[in-house]
């Protein structure tokens, strides 16, 4: 699954190492900020050198504008990805609607087929543009933490890194959790929207009968 679903990203190398690279750079950053401050106040503002005060300061504001201006990069052009993939998933998912036989189109829902078409593919090119890099980052943030903080208490470091199996594992039972929670909640707004599909489409004889209020109680 993962295999077909990295191919997408084939047409779009070029945008996806620019976004990717952008967002490591930026979590390099993030990590060395601390450092750099603790360097400042520790070093620099006991020697009270305003000029030298001064040029540090403007010097990790220009950091600081880097990395703003790195992170949107990768917001904007991660979306842009993440929106060239949906039209090529909703493009070939739209292909293989077509191909389908009768008996399909008897069986399923016309409302559950657009919601598939919509809101489900717009979640999974959230996915395409987030996942990759936010995985990467928090990998990497997790072990430049640690080897930051074990250079500066070593025991804290090793008592503070016990606690991530378990963290891990909670993590896991909720995300089993939640998994089936967001199952449940997209086959509701598919049947939602089936629903609201077969009522709109069927409006003239809903007034003809004078039935609104029946089909205002069926909607709430």
């Amino acid at each position: 699954m993962i295999k077909d679903f990295i191919h997408y990203y084939k047409p779009y190398k070029k945008l996806f190492l620019l976004d990717f690279t952008c967002a490591v750079i930026v979590a390099i950053l993030e990590l060395a900020f601390p450092v750099m401050v603790r360097s400042v106040i520790d070093n620099i503002v006991p020697s009270q050198n305003i000029q030298q005060i001064i040029l540090v300061g403007a010097g990790l504001l220009a950091l600081y504008a880097f990395s703003t201006t790195l992170n949107f990069i990768v917001v904007y052009m991660g979306h842009i990805l993440g929106i060239n993939i949906e039209t090529d998933m909703r493009r070939e998912l739209f292909a293989k609607v077509q191909k389908q036989s009768f008996s399909f189109f008897d069986n399923m829902k016309i409302g559950e087929l657009m919601s598939r078409l919509s809101s489900d593919l717009f979640d999974i090119s959230e996915l395409a543009h987030h996942g990759p890099e936010e995985f990467f980052i928090a990998v990497m943030t997790l072990i430049g933490s640690f080897v930051l903080m074990y250079q500066v208490h070593p025991t804290l470091a090793l008592l503070t890194i016990f606690f991530v199996p378990i963290i891990a594992v909670a993590l896991a039972v909720f995300n089993r959790r939640m998994s089936r929670i967001n199952r449940n909640i997209y086959k509701g707004l598919a049947n939602y929207t089936a629903g609201l599909e077969n009522v709109l489409s069927g409006m003239r004889v809903v007034k003809a009968f004078a039935n609104e209020s029946h089909e205002q109680q069926l909607f709430e």
